[in-house]
C-alpha cells in the first residue's frame, strides 16, 4: 500500500531572516528580499544584486570547532536542520536513528571549497592547498553533514539539478516514504552565493540587470529582463502520515503527487516550449488522482527570465482554467537550487488560510504570459495547490500538495 506523506517541520532561513514565520510574514506583506551584493565585488559586473541573507551568525548555533571544517551551504543546511527539528518536536535520542535519510538539493555547495583549494594548489602547490576544506568540495557535503550531526541513518542523497535541485530532493524523498522504504526523511534546499559561480553565470547572461536604476526580477512581466539569484536554505521533515500521527505530529499538509520530466533546451537555456512543463504537471495531478479544476493555486517557475516565463505561462494555460491563481516568489527571494523548496514551504503556510502572496516585481502584464497573476495577496477557494520548478537545461518538476487546516 502507498504511503501518505506528511509534512511536519519546517527549517528555513532566508533574505527575510531566520525562521519559517519571518519568512512567510514578508512574503505575504509583499517585501523583496533583493539588495546590492556586499559580500563580494560586482563593480566589474553587468549586474549587481541578489536576494542575499544578512544578519545570519552560524556560530550562535554551532560550536567553533566544527564551524571551521563547515563551508557557507553546510553551515546554511545544519542551522536549518536544527531549526526543523526544534519546529516538528522530533526527539531522534544520543544514538541517532536509522528511521530518517537526508534528500538535500543545491547549486551552489562546495563551490567556495572548491575555489580557495584551487588558489591554494595553484599558487603554493601541493604543500599549499588547504587540506581541511577538502571534503567541502563535492555537493553532498552539507547533506552528510546534517546526518553526521544527527545520527541520520536513512539513504542520503544529494541533488544538484540547477534550479529544480530542492524540488527533486523533496520528488525523491516523497517517493521512498510513500513506497515504504524509510519512514522519514528531512529534504529541502540550501545555496549561498558565490563570486566566481555570480560571474560566470553573470557572463552567461541571464541574470537581471538595471533598467531605469532598479535591478529587480519581474515575474510574468512584460519588463522582465533576467533572473536575480537568491540566498535561501529551506528543509522539512517529510513523514509517514501514520508514523507522524502516533507521535502526535501536527503537519502542515500532504504531498498528493509528483510529476517529473525533461525538455529539449539549449546548453544552459530553458525549455524551448510549454510541453515538458505541461506534461509534468499532468503527470502530477494523475499521481495525486486531483483534477485540474481542484487546484486553488500554482506557484510557478517563473523567474523573470525572458525565455522561461512566457512558456510556462503556455503550460499552466493549457493544463488548468484560465483565472487560476498564479503566483511567483522570485521577485522577493531569486532564484536559486533552493527556491522550489522555498515555493513549498510558502505555500504549506500560507494556503492553510486560503490565501496566496502577492508576485513581487509584476506590475505591467505581458500578453505572452496570459496567466492569473497579481501584485497583491489574494483569497483562493481551498487548500490543494501545485508547486513547479524549472531548470536551465531542460529539467521539471511539479508537487500536487494538500495544505492542513489545523495550523
Amino acid at each position: 500500500m502507498r504511503q501518505r506523506v506528511a509534512v511536519t517541520g519546517i527549517g528555513c532561513i532566508s533574505c527575510f531572516g531566520i525562521g519559517h514565520r519571518a519568512f512567510v510574514e514578508a512574503l505575504t506583506d509583499g517585501r523583496s528580499g533583493i539588495r546590492p551584493i556586499t559580500a563580494f565585488d560586482t563593480s566589474s559586473c553587468r549586474s549587481h544584486c541578489a536576494a542575499t541573507i544578512d544578519g545570519f551568525d552560524p556560530a550562535a548555533f554551532i560550536p567553533p570547532l566544527k564551524l571551521r571544517r563547515v563551508d557557507q551551504v553546510g553551515r546554511l543546511a545544519l542551522v536549518c536542520a536544527l531549526l526543523l527539528i526544534e519546529d516538528a518536536t522530533l526527539t531522534l535520542g544520543a544514538g541517532g536513528t536509522d528511521d530518517v535519510g537526508v534528500a538535500l538539493g543545491t547549486l551552489t555547495a562546495g563551490m567556495d571549497s572548491t575555489v580557495e583549494y584551487l588558489q591554494g594548489l595553484t599558487k603554493h602547490g601541493p604543500a599549499g592547498a588547504p587540506a581541511l576544506i577538502f571534503s567541502n568540495t563535492v555537493s553532498n557535503a552539507p547533506g552528510s553533514l546534517c546526518a553526521i550531526e544527527h545520527g541520520l541513518r536513512g539513504p542520503n542523497v544529494t541533488f544538484n539539478q540547477r534550479e529544480a535541485s530542492s524540488l527533486a530532493a523533496i520528488a525523491y524523498a516523497a517517493g521512498l516514504i510513500r513506497d515504504g522504504r524509510v519512514p522519514a526523511m528531512m529534504s529541502g534546499g540550501a545555496d549561498r552565493l558565490e563570486q566566481t559561480f555570480f560571474t560566470v553565470q553573470e557572463r552567461f547572461g541571464p541574470l537581471a540587470r538595471s533598467r531605469n536604476g532598479q535591478e529587480v526580477s519581474r515575474p510574468f512581466d512584460r519588463r522582465r529582463n533576467g533572473m536575480v539569484f537568491g540566498e535561501a536554505g529551506v528543509l522539512m521533515l517529510f513523514e509517514a502520515a501514520d508514523a507522524a500521527a502516533a507521535r502526535g505530529a501536527r503537519p502542515y499538509g500532504e504531498i498528493l503527487g509528483l510529476g517529473m520530466t525533461a525538455s529539449r533546451a539549449e546548453l544552459n537555456g530553458w525549455p524551448v516550449d510549454s510541453s515538458g512543463t505541461a506534461r509534468a504537471m499532468r503527470l502530477a495531478l494523475e499521481d495525486a488522482e486531483v483534477s485540474a479544476t481542484e487546484v486553488a493555486c500554482v506557484f510557478a517557475a517563473a523567474n523573470g527570465a525572458t525565455r522561461l516565463d512566457a512558456p510556462e505561462a503556455e503550460a499552466i494555460g493549457s493544463v488548468f482554467r484560465s483565472d487560476v491563481p498564479v503566483v511567483s516568489l522570485k521577485g522577493a527571494i531569486g532564484e536559486s537550487g533552493a527556491a522550489g523548496a522555498a515555493a513549498l514551504a510558502a505555500g504549506l503556510m500560507t494556503m492553510a488560510d486560503k490565501i496566496v502572496p502577492p508576485t513581487v516585481g509584476f506590475e505591467e502584464a505581458d500578453p505572452a504570459c496570459p496567466v492569473n497573476v497579481s501584485s497583491a495577496g489574494r483569497s483562493v477557494g481551498g487548500r490543494t495547490f501545485l508547486v513547479n520548478s524549472v531548470a536551465s537545461g531542460g529539467t521539471n518538476y511539479s508537487l500536487v500538495v494538500r495544505a492542513a487546516d489545523n495550523r
